[in-house]
């Protein structure tokens, strides 16, 4: 009687537990997870700044250096830790140009009149000189001189001559804030289609000069000039460590960069025809780099049937927030890593490139590009989401300073011309609270009735794919540097922008493309 009483009890009270436990014993309702954010699934903050913490130990990540394959080394093996398979290195070899990265300026520098010149940074892949530099006659650039003038000068080029160009079409689409679909924080924003001055934003007067290299790098080569000195309107620690970009092919005229106060003397000097002395010494050596491929299986994961959203981001870049778009796809992996296979709806393919940072960019290596090589892998991408520049800081020039305002910078969430798109972009930015976004579609007018920019980045691809998406970047402000380290990093924000893209990813794994 008391060994069954005994039982009575011990099966009462396993009942009752079970009874009062029950919502943790039932399973997770894995499709409200798609699209509501499950903040147990999420990384953490601390994950985030670790991952970062371990990237900026070893400086820029330029395709096949150190750091780089560090960089990949360690995001392939968190990958591999959430379940990733099938993982390929699409390889080959490129002639990388390199040098002393800032504050090592022990193989740049410059001498005007024979006097030192503090000089913020170089020209990548503008060439090299010996040890003791190139001499040669300084000539102010003038436009409207026959390029024969150049010849053997050491050309001084003002990048920013005009401080207020006309807001053409083309200025107004790539340089100025355009129209939007819906915008947080809108009191935060400048004005649309305004120049943007550099004590309001930054972001785009970057931008601007930085494009103007293409032409200046053009008539450095053409007109077969002894090196290049380029002026920009910015403030040595704005400017300290800008890396070119676009980066254009390798070219043969060593070009430095100078801020606007050290530019000064430079110009007086040319004016007066002076000489100057300009080291750049530099190498270049055959390296290995690859595209990182990789699946988080879909239920119908190698069978005839199975569906991919492309994740996709580039992996090499100067500064810790430039390039770290590959964390945050790996936090889209980390979250979807919680639950099983047969409750993805579709595969997740990870697509880390490599060719951002080299010359010629993407398209001087389309014929190495994984899709060139297997064309037939495009025909069961349904969808994609795009990542780069995340967790950025807002940074503004304070007299000689490049100080940060204390905000976050500003960032694009661009997708496509369909509605159900739209309206679940701004859904995902109101419920994961993400601050200073522009949600973008700009194949159509915006709700001013005006154009609504450019896509910038690896996502517009989705364009020519014609793909349902979603892709985000910081609006590109302290960015350009290698001074970009972790004081220009802000975890916060960067889980945010995971949990919105999770959010999104999860709808596309769930939407009737039919």
């Amino acid at each position: 009687m008391i060994k069954t009483t005994a039982v009575i009890f011990v099966v009462w009270l396993l009942t009752a537990c079970l009874a009062e436990n029950s919502d943790i014993m039932q399973p997770p309702d894995y499709q409200k997870y798609l699209t509501t954010v499950n903040p147990d699934y999420l990384i953490t903050t601390a994950q985030a700044l670790s991952w970062h913490q371990y990237k900026d130990q070893f400086g820029p990540t330029y395709s096949g250096n150190k750091s780089w394959h560090k960089f990949l080394s360690f995001t392939k093996k968190k990958l591999k830790a959430l379940g990733v398979k099938d993982l390929n290195h699409n390889k080959w070899t490129y002639n990388r140009w390199y040098t002393t990265d800032w504050p090592d300026d022990s193989n740049w520098s410059l001498k005007s009149d024979g006097r030192p010149v503090k000089v913020a940074h170089y020209g990548a892949y503008s060439g090299t000189t010996g040890p003791e530099g190139i001499t040669a006659e300084l000539r102010l650039f003038d436009p409207e001189a026959e390029m024969a003038t150049y010849a053997g000068k050491m050309v001084v080029v003002q990048v920013a001559p005009h401080p207020n160009p006309p807001l053409k079409e083309d200025y107004q689409k790539w340089f100025t804030l355009n129209d939007y679909e819906y915008l947080s924080d809108p009191e935060t924003f400048p004005p649309m289609f305004t120049k943007v001055s550099r004590s309001s934003s930054v972001a785009y007067d970057v931008w601007w000069q930085l494009r103007q290299t293409i032409k200046i790098n053009t008539i450095l080569a053409k007109s077969k000039a002894a090196g290049g000195i380029l002026i920009f309107d910015m403030g040595y620690d704005r400017l300290a460590g800008l890396y070119t970009f676009p980066v254009l092919k390798m070219f043969d005229n060593p070009t430095l960069y100078l801020d606007r106060n050290a530019g000064s003397k430079v110009i007086a000097d040319a004016k007066l025809g002076r000489v100057a002395t300009l080291k750049l010494v530099a190498k270049v050596e055959p390296t290995e780099t690859y595209q990182l491929i990789g699946y988080l299986p879909g239920k119908n994961y190698g069978t005839a049937r199975d569906e991919k959203i492309i994740l996709i981001t580039h992996t090499d870049g100067p500064s810790i927030s430039q390039d770290n778009g590959a964390f945050g796809l790996l936090g889209i992996v980390s979250y979807f890593s919680h639950f099983p296979k047969s409750a993805r709806p579709r595969t997740l393919m990870i697509f880390l490139d490599n060719r951002h940072y080299m010359p010629g960019m993407e398209r001087g290596y389309t014929k190495q590009d994984w899709f060139t090589k297997h064309p037939a892998d495009k025909e069961s991408i349904v969808a994609l989401i795009a990542m780069e520049h995340l967790g950025q800081m807002e940074f503004r020039e304070v007299g000689r300073a490049f100080a940060p305002t204390g905000n976050i910078e500003p960032s694009f969430l661009w997708t496509r011309n369909n509605q159900i798109l739209i309206d679940k972009a701004i859904q995902a930015v109101k419920d994961n609270r993400w601050s200073r976004v522009m949600v973008q579609s700009v194949e159509r007018p915006g709700i001013h009735n005006g154009p609504q920019g450019v896509w910038y980045g690896m996502g517009k691809i989705a364009l020519e794919w014609d793909l349902p998406a979603y892709a985000t970047m910081g609006i590109q402000g302290a960015y350009w540097s290698t001074t970009g380290r972790l004081d220009e990093f802000d975890k916060n924000h960067f889980v945010t922008q995971v949990a919105a893209m999770c959010q999104l990813t999860g709808e596309l794994m769930l939407m009737d493309f039919n």
